[in-house]
């Protein structure tokens, strides 16, 4: 989406500003040639920095496992499904949930998604028979469905949090998407354990590739994101 804002712009520059069409021509070219080629490692590991490693997790005797939703998609049979990386997300959580219960310990889910997507489906009622398959019980799993971004995963979540007590809270999504995450989070005084399901290795190739544009975009996406959330934080709307 970011990518295609941008296209958006050199082309309405384009338009306007005749007397420099050669050089807007050139300049996009160029950096859509960048964000395909090598400049696609830089981008993701700048948006992954500081959360592209799986880290050691402390769990209490109350903790609250919170998983983000990454969205859902088809597949070629037409069968509504995890989008992307998402599905490591409910592996970890089924991870972390049984070393709870091999530990003694009691954990709850959360499971954070609504239906930004307007599928039939929520990724919180998708996600929800997953986690069951996985093994996670379902008087230790909560859905919220109502999210449409991950602030509202933070003020939703935060709701649900204030009905019980825990000593601890994880927090569950992918590398590129932690630190937009976890500041959300931090608006509502809550400061979970960050648990990385997923790393975007960082790839960068000589001439445009695909996958390059992709991570351009994916990376680009959490980068502009964050930056928003101090603007919006800055003139007081979060």
């Amino acid at each position: 989406m970011v990518l295609l804002c941008l296209l958006v712009l050199f082309f309405a520059l384009f338009i306007v500003w005749r007397g420099r069409r050669l050089v807007i021509f050139f300049l996009a070219g160029t950096v859509f040639w960048l964000l395909g080629s090598w400049l696609a490692g830089p981008m993701v590991r700048l948006a992954q920095f500081g959360h592209d490693t799986q880290q050691w997790l402390h769990l209490a005797q109350r903790t609250a496992i919170i998983v983000l939703g990454g969205g859902t998609s088809y597949d070629h049979n037409k069968r509504l499904i995890p989008k992307g990386d998402s599905m490591t997300r409910i592996d970890l959580a089924a991870a972390i949930y049984k070393k709870c219960l091999e530990t003694g310990k009691t954990c709850t889910v959360i499971m954070s998604g609504g239906n930004p997507q307007h599928h039939e489906e929520s990724e919180a009622e998708l996600y929800d028979r997953l986690l069951l398959d996985a093994g996670i019980k379902p008087s230790d799993l909560i859905l919220e469905n109502q999210s449409l971004d991950t602030y509202e995963n933070a003020r939703n979540t935060y709701k649900i949090l204030q009905m019980r007590q825990y000593d601890m809270t994880v927090l569950i999504t992918s590398s590129l998407h932690m630190r937009r995450a976890l500041l959300a989070f931090d608006a509502f005084n809550l400061h979970p354990q960050p648990a990385v399901a997923f790393v975007r290795n960082p790839k960068s190739w000589w001439v445009p590739h695909p996958e390059g544009w992709i991570d351009s975009n994916s990376a680009l996406h959490e980068i502009v994101g964050t930056l928003r959330f101090y603007v919006w934080r800055w003139i007081g709307l979060y």
